[in-house]
């Protein structure tokens, strides 16, 4: 008996170690079990780490994209400062035409030369002067060199009205062939040809300029303007010889309303006025020809003017533009003691090219030649512009 009970008890201590390493296993399989069960929560909370990652990378992107918005921006920013430069120096073409200065301040100085074989003189497309002539004096041929220095003083009330002053001074060489005929009391051949020169004053003029209306769509910058020219320069009837020394004052005060427009389409402007002067008489006005009595004329009523003109200025960069424009004038009869002055009528038609260059924000050069296409017109004119602005 002791000794099946000794085997029995040797069977169980056998077994323990298999048992307890059975335990072990099992436990170990839980504990495998729960370690595994909480692994894969991690696994949950990366998920949404993944989802985020595009919207990291995404970061660069719209970084990128804003940069090239600004870039965008930048350049376009450019582009339209670049085009008001050249509509700034398109417009300065307007001003001539009765328009409004850009600055405060602006001082032109004006080189005018003008040659023309005609018997009557135009003083900066305002009027005629005619060349009044009184005795048998029979004009074959006449030439005329002149040059004309006008200084301009612009100042800017306000956005929208200017007023201007300008000065002239006129120094003119005259060539004057006569055939023969008879000049008061003495006899000329055709071979006698008079050269003169002479250095005068003109007539001061005081302009009035208003912007009646900006541009917008579909309608134009419009202008109005008064201008008022006074009668101080040396006239035809302080001149015994006005064929040969021509005066350059008109001898008479002109008013002259002027409406100008202007509209934009970059990178030109095409501009147009109209302009009408009338012109006041004089009475009781005392004319002494060369070798002959005084005259007295009793009324003395110089004809209106009528004047129209259009063009258009095209930019070619910032600080280069060229211009084109078309000019005729219409100056009515004169009368002298109530009776037509022969010859005092006149219709000129000229055409104008030049061309603007900025060299900077206060200086610019407009360089312009006008060909005379009526007979009526000086042959050609060429004109140095200086504007300068403070």
């Amino acid at each position: 008996m002791t000794n099946v009970l000794l085997y029995i008890l040797l069977i169980l201590v056998s077994w323990l170690p298999s048992f307890a390493q059975a335990e072990d296993a099992a436990s170990g399989d839980t504990a495998s079990t729960q370690s595994s069960a909480p692994a894969a929560e991690p696994a949950k909370q990366t998920a949404p780490a993944k989802q985020t990652e595009p919207a990291k990378q995404a970061e660069p992107a719209s970084k990128e994209s804003s940069a090239d918005s600004a870039a965008s921006q930048a350049l376009k920013a450019s582009k339209e400062e670049e085009e008001k430069k050249k509509q700034q120096t398109v417009t300065e073409v307007v001003p001539q035409e009765g328009g409004v200065i850009t600055g405060k301040f602006e001082l032109d100085v004006t080189e005018t030369y003008t040659h023309l074989t005609s018997d009557q003189l135009y003083i900066s497309g305002f009027g005629i002067l005619p060349i009044v002539v009184v005795g048998d004096v029979n004009v074959q041929k006449l030439r005329r060199d002149i040059f004309t220095t006008t200084l301009t003083a612009n100042y800017k009330l306000t956005d929208k009205m200017q007023v201007s002053l300008a000065i002239p001074y006129q120094h003119s060489i005259t060539r004057v062939s006569q055939a023969n005929g008879i000049s008061g009391k003495t006899i000329v051949s055709a071979n006698d040809e008079t050269v003169s020169q002479s250095d005068d004053l003109g007539d001061i003029t005081a302009s009035l300029n208003y912007q009646l209306m900006a541009e917008g769509i579909g309608k134009p910058t419009l202008y109005g303007g008064l201008a008022f020219k006074a009668r101080n320069g040396r006239d035809v009837f302080q001149t015994p010889d006005a064929a040969s020394k021509p005066p350059p004052g008109s001898g008479f005060y002109s008013l002259r309303g002027s409406l100008s427009a202007s509209k934009s389409s970059a990178p030109a402007v095409v501009f147009g006025a109209f302009s009408y002067a009338y012109n006041f008489g004089r009475k009781n006005v005392v004319y002494t020809p060369k070798g002959q009595n005084a005259t007295l004329i009793k009324t003395y009523q110089p004809g209106p003017s009528l004047s129209l003109s259009g063009g258009v200025a095209l930019s070619l960069n910032y600080d280069l533009a060229i211009n084109f424009s078309f000019a005729q004038s219409w100056n009515y009869t004169s009368r002298i003691n109530g009776n037509v002055l022969a010859n005092s009528a006149s219709n000129s038609i000229t055409f104008r090219m030049g061309g603007i260059w900025r060299l900077n924000k206060m200086v610019s050069i407009d360089l312009s030649g006008t060909m005379g296409l009526s007979p009526d017109a000086p042959d050609y004119t060429l004109a140095l512009r200086i504007p300068i602005r403070f």
